[in-house]
C-alpha cells in the first residue's frame, strides 16, 4: 500500500502572493502578501512559518509593512548572515512616489532565526532599492530568481505591457556592510516575459531561461560578461489541424544544465501541456540552424480536468555535489497548478550514460483537487539533500515538502511527500555499490495502452461486421446477422451461395434454382417471401426436374396430382420478361447470368396458387 500524504494548513490575517523555502533549512518557509494601498483595510505583512510539524504550521515571526504600498508580489530566500537569514522582496513603492518616477521595488529583509537566546524573533527591513529603469507608472516586480549571489528580476503590468525589462544584478556577500544589490545589467524585451528561471552552470556563470508567450530565450552571465538573450525556441502553427491559435507558454523552469521544463496552454481553455526542451550546448548558443535551438525532448498532457496551468514547481532529489559537477541519474518531482485549485504530481527521470543525458517517463502520480478555496497564488518545494546514510527502520523516512498559498482564502497548505531508496547494485564485486538515491514512494503511472486497445477492437469489430453484411447482401455468404433483411432489395445479388448453381442438388448436368430460405420439409420444398411475392420449389421424385411457382398469397400449402408447367424454352417471351423480372426484384437472378441457368426448371404461371413436383 503506498503511503499516505500527510497535510497541514494554516490561515493568515492576509491574502498571500509570495513564498519560498529556506534553501537551507527545509522547516522555514517565508511567505507575504498583503491588501495592497487600496485601503481595504487588510495590511501587508511577511510571515516566517516554522513547518517541523507535519500536524500544523506555525507562525515564527511577521512584519507588518506599510499600508500606503503595494503588497508583497515575490519573494525569494538567500544566504544566511550570522543569526539571521536573508530574504528579498518584491513591493512597489506608494502610488505618489511611483508617479514621481521614484519606485523602490527591491527590498532586503533579515529574519532572525529561532533560538533560545531570542524569545521573540523578529524580521527587519535591510534596504530598498531600484533595479529597472521603465517609465510605465504600471509597472511592478512581478518575477524574481536568485541562483548563488546572482539574481534575476523582472516587469509585469496589469495591462498592456510597456518597456518591458529583465534586471541582472550581484548579491553581496553576507559579511558585506550594504545588503544592498548591485545592478549587472537590464535586457529590453520587445514582450513581457510570462516566467523565467536563473541557475548556477560553473563557479563563475550562470544561465537565465524565460519565455513570453511563444518563444523560449536564453542568455548566460559571466562573471564580467553576458552574451544574450538567445530564442531558442518558437511555439510552431499546427499546420495539421489549420488552427490560428498556437499554445502559449505559462512557466518554466530549470531541470539540470541541459534541460528545462515548461508548461503551456492551449488556446480556448483546451487544456495545458507538460514539456521537456533540451537546450542547446552554451559555445552554439546564438548560431544558426539546429545547433542554435532547443528540442523538444519529452511531453505530456495534463488531466482534462484542468483547463488552464497557473503555476510550477520542480524538485531534484539528487542534484549535484557543486554547480559544475555532472549530473547523474535522478528523479524529479514536478508540481503543477490549475485553474480549479489543484495541483498535479509528476514524476521525471533522468538518465546519464557516458555523455548522453536523457529525461524519461514522465508520468502523473496523483492529483491533489480543491487544495484551496479559489486560485492558487504560489508554489514551492522545500530544499532536499539526500542523507548520507539510509535510514534505519527505527528512523523516520525523508519527506520533500509541497508548500502552496492561496489568495482568496488566506490559506497555507502544506503536503508532505514521502520519499524511499532506490536500491542500486554494484557492477562488479571489487566496486562498493554505489550510494541509494531518493525517489518518491508514491508511484506514478505510465500511459495505459487500454482505451486504445479498446478501440482498435470496437473499429475492426465494425469493419467485420460491415464486411458481413456485405458479403450477405452481394450473396456471398450464409446469412448471420440478416443483413438481407434490412438492406432495399435493389441492392441483392444471388452471388455464390444464392446462385441456381448451388440448386443442383440432383440433376449434375442441368443446374436448378433454389431459394435461400427454402427448407425442403420431408420433400424438399421450401418458401420464402421476396421482392413482394413468394417463390415455391419441388424437387421432383426422379431428381430431374424442378418446378417454380411465383405466388402472391403468404399461405402456400402443397396438393397432390400434378399440374401444368412449363419447361424455359416453351415459355412465351411476355412470360420469359415477367419471370426475369420477378427472379430479379427478389435478388435470385441477374443479366450476366444468363438464360442457360433455367434449363431444367419448370415454371408455373405468375399468379399461381401452388407450385407442385413433377416427375
Amino acid at each position: 500500500m503506498a503511503p499516505a500524504i500527510r497535510s497541514s494548513e494554516l490561515r493568515l490575517s492576509y491574502p498571500l502572493y509570495a513564498l519560498d523555502f529556506d534553501p537551507q533549512d527545509a522547516d522555514c518557509l517565508i511567505v507575504g502578501g498583503g491588501g495592497g494601498a487600496a485601503r481595504s483595510g487588510v495590511g501587508n505583512k511577511i510571515s516566517v512559518l516554522d513547518t517541523s510539524h507535519e500536524e500544523a504550521l506555525q507562525i515564527v515571526s511577521e512584519i507588518e509593512l506599510s499600508r500606503d504600498e503595494d503588497s508583497v508580489n515575490t519573494l525569494a530566500v538567500g544566504s544566511r548572515s550570522s543569526n539571521s537569514v536573508l530574504f528579498y522582496a518584491g513591493i512597489n513603492s506608494a502610488e505618489e512616489d511611483v508617479k514621481k518616477g521614484k519606485n523602490e521595488h527591491f527590498r532586503v529583509f533579515a529574519a532572525d532565526l529561532p533560538s533560545k537566546a531570542k524569545t521573540e524573533p523578529k524580521i527587519t527591513e535591510l534596504s530598498r532599492s531600484s533595479l529597472f529603469s521603465t517609465s510605465d507608472t504600471d509597472a511592478y516586480q512581478r518575477l524574481l530568481r536568485i541562483s548563488g549571489q546572482v539574481g534575476a528580476v523582472a516587469t509585469g503590468t496589469i495591462g498592456s505591457s510597456r518597456d518591458s525589462q529583465i534586471a541582472v544584478f550581484d548579491i553581496p556577500a553576507p559579511t558585506s556592510s550594504s545588503p544592498a544589490p548591485k545592478l549587472r545589467g537590464k535586457v529590453e524585451l520587445v514582450k513581457e516575459a510570462m516566467d523565467m528561471d536563473l541557475m548556477q552552470i560553473s563557479d563563475d556563470e550562470h544561465q537565465l531561461v524565460y519565455c513570453n508567450d511563444y518563444d523560449i530565450c536564453t542568455m548566460l552571465i559571466g562573471k564580467t560578461t553576458s552574451s544574450g538573450p538567445h530564442t531558442i525556441f518558437t511555439m510552431p502553427h499546427d499546420e495539421s489541424s489549420g488552427a490560428k491559435h498556437r499554445p502559449t507558454f505559462r512557466c518554466i523552469r530549470f531541470l539540470t544544465t541541459d534541460f528545462v521544463l515548461a508548461v503551456a496552454n492551449v488556446p480556448k481553455a483546451g487544456g495545458a501541456v507538460l514539456q521537456g526542451y533540451r537546450l542547446p550546448k552554451p559555445s552554439d548558443l546564438g548560431k544558426e540552424g539546429k545547433e542554435g535551438k532547443g528540442r523538444l525532448a519529452i511531453s505530456a498532457h495534463l488531466p482534462k480536468s484542468i483547463a488552464r496551468a497557473t503555476g510550477l514547481a520542480v524538485r531534484n532529489l539528487s542534484p549535484p555535489a557543486t554547480p559544475s559537477a555532472k549530473q547523474s541519474d535522478t528523479q524529479f518531482v514536478i508540481a503543477v497548478t490549475g485553474q480549479d485549485s489543484s495541483i498535479t504530481l509528476y514524476t521525471l527521470e533522468h538518465q546519464s550514460i557516458g555523455d548522453v543525458n536523457l529525461i524519461t517517463n514522465l508520468h502523473p502520480v496523483t492529483t491533489l483537487k480543491g487544495v484551496h478555496l479559489g486560485p492558487i497564488s504560489g508554489l514551492a518545494f522545500s530544499p532536499f539533500t539526500p542523507p548520507s546514510k539510509p535510514p534505519t527502520p527505527s528512523q523516520k523516512h525523508p519527506h520533500v515538502k509541497l508548500a502552496s498559498i492561496g489568495s482568496m482564502g488566506n490559506t497555507c497548505a502544506l503536503h508532505s511527500l514521502p520519499l524511499k531508496t532506490l536500491p542500486t547494485t554494484s557492477n562488479t564485486t571489487q566496486q562498493p555499490a554505489p550510494i541509494s538515491r531518493y525517489v518518491l514512494a508514491l508511484k506514478s503511472r505510465a500511459p495505459s495502452p487500454r482505451n486504445l486497445l479498446l478501440g482498435s477492437a470496437l473499429f475492426i469489430a465494425f469493419l467485420a461486421l460491415l464486411l458481413q453484411g456485405i458479403m450477405e447482401v452481394k450473396g456471398l455468404s450464409k446469412p448471420r446477422i440478416g443483413a438481407r433483411s434490412i438492406t432495399p432489395i435493389r441492392w441483392h445479388s444471388p452471388g455464390l451461395y444464392y446462385g441456381l448453381s448451388e440448386a443442383t442438388v440432383t440433376s449434375p448436368a442441368s443446374p436448378v434454382y433454389q431459394h435461400h430460405s427454402a427448407s425442403g420439409a420431408g420433400e424438399g420444398e421450401g418458401e420464402g417471401k421476396e421482392g413482394g411475392g413468394l417463390f415455391r420449389a419441388g424437387v421432383g421424385e426422379g431428381g430431374k426436374k424442378v418446378v417454380l411457382r411465383h405466388v402472391e398469397e403468404e399461405v402456400v400449402r402443397a396438393e397432390d396430382g400434378d399440374e401444368q408447367a412449363k419447361e424455359w424454352e416453351e415459355l412465351h417471351h411476355s412470360q420469359r420478361e415477367a419471370w426475369k423480372e420477378a427472379l430479379k426484384k427478389a435478388g435470385h437472378w441477374a443479366e450476366e447470368m444468363g438464360e442457360t441457368v433455367f434449363k431444367g426448371v419448370l415454371f408455373g404461371e405468375i399468379g399461381g396458387v401452388v407450385a407442385a413436383m413433377v416427375a
